[in-house]
């Protein structure tokens, strides 16, 4: 029997998730894993509970929630032996779809026996940790006015109200970008939007970058320099296409970084995102990459 600890936000996705989650440790020991639960009570509490039992060396850390969810409890286990699986219950699970597991927390239990890993970087931004994207500007104003009840009802169907309306009067902000490229020379750059990818997928299944590898130690910085609402509109209107058009939309350029840090040029500070939930405002500081964690993927995705 393997042993490990199943961490999740109650909460998750809008709904009670206790019912279900004893379900699925039910299900995971018929399989051979034992699961004991652990449910999280407040921000930073996923990272707290792992964390605390690490000492009893268990053979796996599953987690239940969204991304935001995810990213804490990776960051207890950066460094550690001990894989991470995923069963995504959140809005958009962008860590899990990026590793092929499913879209339920039931479709990823059927991973929980297996031995595959497949190894992801963690980045250091705005004092959290970070396993898919930092956004400056546009889509962390989004991330930040997204009405609870609008995103508790219709998931993304929510966010994209939201983005409709701040679409509308975004007023293209400059935004100074310095740091070091891929090679660890420095470099200085303008924007209005910004945004450093980690993982390929963005908000959902949409492909903002196909050259982000989340295993190297590199981000790739998607700079939106245009001040205008039609480029903006035609960049998101090509995200979900999964053939990164968006990239060749006017305005806007892509190349991979070590480090970055974003500061405002507008006279005031501008919204932060971290993984598709607020972190604050401008300036912000990200990277150099920070340590590695495994994930449990499907027998023959590993990497």
């Amino acid at each position: 029997m393997r042993r490990g600890l199943l961490v999740y936000n109650p909460a998750a996705g809008g709904r009670d998730r206790t019912a279900q989650m004893a379900a699925l440790a039910g299900r995971a020991r018929e399989r051979g894993v034992v699961l004991s639960l652990l449910a999280t009570e407040r921000p930073g509490h996923a990272t707290e509970l792992v964390s605390g039992h690490l000492a009893e060396r268990p053979d796996l850390v599953a987690v239940a929630g969204g991304d935001g969810t995810v990213a804490e409890a990776a960051s207890a286990l950066v460094g550690s032996d001990v894989p991470l699986a995923i069963l995504p219950a959140g809005t958009t699970n962008v860590v899990a779809r990026e590793l092929g597991l499913g879209k339920t927390p039931e479709e990823a239990a059927e991973f929980l026996s297996s031995t595959a890993t497949r190894t992801l970087t963690t980045w250091p931004s705005a004092g959290r940790t970070s396993l898919i994207c930092t956004g400056v500007g546009f889509d962390a104003r989004v991330m930040a006015n997204v009405n609870p009840t609008l995103k508790r009802l219709f998931g993304r169907v929510g966010f994209s109200l939201t983005a409709t309306y701040e679409w509308g009067r975004y007023e293209f902000p400059p935004i100074e970008v310095t740091g070091l490229d891929a090679d660890g020379a420095p470099f200085t750059r303008r924007a209005t939007f910004v945004v450093a990818a980690n993982t390929s997928k963005y908000a959902g299944d949409a492909i903002l970058s196909p050259f982000a590898d989340p295993g190297d130690d590199l981000l790739d910085l998607v700079l939106f320099t245009s001040g205008s609402r039609i480029d903006l509109l035609h960049f998101y209107r090509l995200l979900p296409g999964g053939k990164a058009r968006q990239l060749g939309v006017r305005g806007v350029e892509r190349f991979p970084v070590r480090s970055f840090t974003a500061r405002s040029l507008a006279g005031y500070e501008l919204e932060v995102q971290v993984d598709g939930d607020g972190a604050g405002t401008t300036p912000v500081a990200v990277g150099p990459a920070g340590g590695k964690v495994r994930f449990l993927v499907p027998h023959g995705a590993d990497a």
